[in-house]
Formats: structure tokens, C-alpha cells, sequence
């Protein structure tokens, strides 16, 4: 998984932005087709019933087949969809329907649903495209730009420079870890920005705490809410090394990292991986907390100042792993946890496994137990 804490400045800047630009603006077109009408609003009761009866392969039929990242990205958020919502609660309904291009319909959604009995509602855009095999749920209605093996999706033209130091940054950060692991994605890197944070919910899960603005979990997108008006362009391209990070080890270890790992990583390499994308001075520091705590700990359930302790401890034990082992003995832990099979979870639903997997893999590449680990660090 992929939790990415900003700094409370940006958390205001992003839900003032919120407010600007919800509805993407339609183009002025034909009203459009009575039957592509029919068609779509079916879809969206087919994934309202998904979500009321717990059916993953009536929401997957409705998914474009062409869209791996998506269709990752929509399965994730129908598990939590269905354990969040209360039952019977889920309702979706087309507000409008609006040609966008040739074989395409951009359509705005509104979206109900109670939680614990209190009501949530919502609206966003949803892109269909007619396919081979019929109409389908095609994510929402993106800006692209492409270089290479990278593509950057924004929902506004008003990110468009922020997609380009995104592109650098990804750009710049793949050909780093390659140098340093070897790491080759095995496919196509994506980053989507956002300009609205209850757009980006839609594509993560609707529990997903309100401090995150970054996301990436095995085989999907890089995921963050981005306002134009950022003044640290450097802070934004830090966020986007951490999500990249996170696709990074999960492809080096099968997945299996435990959460804290994840964490940690993504936490080092942010300030670290790129030159001069640090701002803040280096503190000698070792870890206050344990392994044995920090697995323990459920970062998506942290509020306030404690998961600012939670990344801070993680950064500080993944430092001084890298530090005391250096990163080519990581890599060792990484590929020891590529042996075990890859587990179909959210991160958090499977973080007793990682985090055992983890210990053996510590123990197995870097020669010593947990509890040495820990001894070596001074932790408790």
C-alpha cells in the first residue's frame, strides 16, 4: 500500500481548490444517442448492484478490458466499497450524458451511499467508451501525457505543469533505482493527478483516511491530489518519488513487503534518491519505536500528529538498515520476499503475512533475527 502525509498548508490549499472546477467542462456537442443512454445508465445500476450484493464479477463485466491499472484499482476499491458502505445503501445515477469523442460518452455521476447510517453524497465524471465487447466504464475523463514508458493522467488542464515535473520526476527516478536495484517496471508506468480529493477516493477506497493525498498499490496507477497553485515544486516531485517507490518494491518483492517496509522505503527515497530534492536538513537520529510496534501499528486508522510518528519511524529504521547493511544487502531482503507467491489483498489485509514474511527475509539476507535488529538500533 501507499499512504502519503502532506503538511497541513496543503491539506487547506487542496480543499479550497476542491470547490473550483468540479464539473470538467462538456464540449458542445449533439445530445447523445438514446440507445448509448440506455446502455450507460444500465452499466451504472449493474455496479450499484455489485456493491449492494457483494457480486465482483457483475462490477467487472462492467469494466473496460483494455485498462489493467483500472480494473486493479476498481476491484481494491469494491472490497472496501462493500465492507464500508452500510448494506443495500449504494446508489449511483447519471446526472447527464454528453458526447466527448468518437465512440465516447463522458457522463456525471452522482453518488450515494450511508456509512454507520449517516448519508454521503458525491458527484464525478465517468468516461464510457464503446468497445468490441459493448459499452464500458473507461475511469475518469483524463488529460494525457505520454513520454516513453511513462504516462501522466490529469483530471484539469489546470495541472498541466505539474504533469510535466511529474513526468521529470518518474522520468529521472526510474533510470535512479535502476542504477541502484536494477529495477525495470514490468509494465507501463502510470501517475494520475487529481484536482478534487473525492475524485481521487473514487479511484483508492471510500475509507481512505482524509490526510492521504497519494496512493499506489501492486499493479495499479501512482495516484495524488495535485493543486496547481503548489509554491514547493519540490515537495510536489518528493510525493511523486514516494509513490514510485512503492510500485518499485512491490514489483521487487512480489508484494510482500510488510507495511512498515513500504513505508520506509518510500520515506528514504523521496529525500533521497533525487539531488537537491531535499529541503530539510539530515538529523542524527536513530528509531525510538520497534519492529515488533510498527508492525502492530495500523497506519490507515492513525489520526493527527501520530501518523507523522508512524513515517518518521519508519524513514528512521529504513535509514538505518541502508546505512548499517547498505542497499545491495536490501536488495537481498527484496528478493527473498520475491520468493514467497504474491497475495490478491489490500496491504492492509494481509500485513500479519508481510510482516512475517519480512522477518524471515531480514534474518535470511541480512543474517540477524528481529530482535537483534532491534538491540543493534537501540529500540524497545
Amino acid at each position: 500500500m501507499a499512504v502519503w502525509k502532506k503538511q497541513t498548508v496543503w491539506i487547506i490549499a487542496i480543499f479550497l481548490c476542491s470547490f473550483l472546477g468540479m464539473i470538467p467542462e462538456a464540449k458542445t456537442q449533439a445530445a447523445a444517442e438514446p440507445g448509448a443512454v440506455w446502455h450507460v445508465r444500465h452499466l451504472l445500476k449493474e455496479k450499484e448492484e455489485a456493491v449492494n450484493h457483494n457480486k465482483w464479477e457483475r462490477l467487472f463485466r462492467v469494466l473496460n478490458p483494455d485498462l489493467p491499472a483500472y480494473i486493479e484499482e476498481q476491484k481494491r476499491w469494491f472490497r472496501d466499497a462493500v465492507r464500508f458502505v452500510d448494506p443495500g445503501t449504494f446508489r449511483l445515477e447519471a446526472v447527464s450524458v454528453m458526447p466527448d469523442s468518437e465512440h465516447q460518452l463522458r457522463v456525471w455521476v452522482k453518488q450515494q451511499y450511508r456509512h454507520h447510517r449517516q448519508l454521503h453524497e458525491s458527484q464525478y465524471p465517468l468516461l464510457f467508451e464503446e468497445t468490441a465487447s459493448g459499452w464500458k466504464d473507461s475511469d475518469l475523463p483524463f488529460f494525457h501525457l505520454t513520454r516513453g514508458n511513462v504516462t501522466v493522467h490529469y483530471t484539469d488542464q489546470h495541472l498541466t505543469e505539474l504533469s510535466s515535473i511529474a513526468m521529470d520526476a518518474v522520468t529521472k527516478s526510474l533510470e535512479a533505482f535502476h542504477k541502484r536495484y536494477g529495477w525495470q517496471p514490468r509494465r507501463h508506468v502510470e501517475v494520475k493527478l487529481y484536482h478534487h480529493p473525492e475524485w481521487f477516493r473514487q479511484s483508492v477506497k471510500l475509507s481512505l483516511p482524509q490526510w492521504a493525498t497519494g496512493w499506489h498499490e501492486a499493479n495499479q496507477s501512482i495516484k495524488f491530489v495535485g493543486v496547481d497553485s503548489y509554491a514547493d515544486k519540490k515537495w510536489f516531485s518528493s510525493g511523486i518519488v514516494h509513490e514510485l517507490t512503492h510500485q518499485m518494491v512491490s514489483e521487487l518483492t512480489g508484494d510482500n513487503a510488510a507495511y512498515w517496509l513500504q513505508e520506509g522505503a518510500a520515506e528514504y527515497y523521496q529525500s533521497h534518491l533525487l539531488p537537491g530534492i531535499r529541503t530539510e536538513p539530515e538529523e542524527p537520529e536513530q528509531p525510538s519505536w520497534s519492529l515488533t510496534r510498527l508492525e502492530k501499528t495500523s497506519l490507515e486508522s492513525l489520526k493527527g500528529k501520530a501518523v507523522s510518528r508512524y513515517y518518521r519511524q519508519c524513514y528512521l529504521w529504513f535509514r538505518f538498515l541502508v546505512e548499517r547493511y547498505g542497499e545491495k544487502k536490501m536488495q537481498q531482503v527484496f528478493e527473498v520476499l520475491q520468493l514467497s507467491p504474491s497475495i490478491d489483498a489490500d496491504a492492509s489485509d494481509k500485513r500479519e503475512v508481510t510482516n512475517q514474511r519480512t522477518r524471515a527475509a531480514l534474518r535470511r539476507g541480512l543474517g540477524m533475527p528481529v530482535f537483534e535488529l532491534e538491540r543493534a538500533a537501540g529500540t524497545k
